[in-house]
Parts: C-alpha cells; structure tokens; sequence
C-alpha cells in the first residue's frame, strides 16, 4: 500500500522579491535594433540609403532594415526611424503602422516605455517588374 505522504510533492524554496535577485539592463544597441527589425516587419516598409554629408552613397532597398536612432532617458525611448515606403502605399497610413507596431514590439521586448516615434521617409521606391523576354 503506498502512502499519502509519498505522493506529495516536494515544495519549492519561496523566491526573493524582483528588487533582491538583482538587476536587467538593456543596451542602447538593442533597443535600436528592436525598433530597426520591428519596422522592417510592416509590409511595404524598406530600408533607407545610407547617407555620407547628407548625401546618398546606396540605394534604398526593401531588404535593409530601416535606420533607427534612439534617445533612452531612464525606461522612456525616443525613436527616430528612416523608412522607404512601396510606391503606391498610403504614406500616412504606412508610418502609423509603423509608430504602432514599433512601439508595441520595443514595449513588449524590452519592458521601455516608447514615448516618441519620429517616421521620416525617405524614398518611395517602385517595385521591380519582371523583365519581360521576348523569343
């Protein structure tokens, strides 16, 4: 016959409160490649060129992920992001997708309060057509 005592399981020590286990520090370069990624998952939303003195040195390109810069104050972001839109999206609609999706992501996967989304876009590229062959 087995007993009632054998079939309890044992219990687990009671854990400290969050504040005694220590700290978690999230870096500055994190936040800015949450927001860059988190950007870049927003159809019709690509990267932007790469600027030396203002000016362009590549191409604007959907498979870069958008320039993201980030001002940290305590747990509150401020971001800057620099997107190119697919030409024939709505701009205005296209960057609140962005503002909320960025913000939601940074939110969830960094525990920081997004406070400012600055969306620039840069360029509005024309998908690429087939090329069409003629035989």
């Amino acid at each position: 016959m087995s007993s009632a005592l054998a079939a309890t399981p044992p219990v687990a020590p009671a854990r400290p409160p969050a504040p005694e286990r220590g700290t978690t520090t999230v870096a500055d370069r994190v936040i800015v490649a949450v927001a860059a990624r988190s950007a870049a998952e927003v159809p019709g939303i690509g990267g932007a060129a790469r600027r030396v003195f203002g000016l362009p040195v590549d191409t604007d390109r959907a498979d870069r992920a958008p320039q993201v810069e980030a001002t940290i104050a305590g747990d509150t972001v401020a971001l800057r992001v620099r997107v190119s839109v697919l030409y024939p999206m709505p701009v205005r609609a296209a960057t609140e997708q962005v503002r909320r999706h960025v913000a939601d992501r940074v939110s969830t996967l960094t525990g920081k309060t997004v406070g400012v989304i600055d969306v620039a876009v840069v360029s509005l590229p024309v998908p690429a057509v087939p090329r069409r062959v003629v035989r």
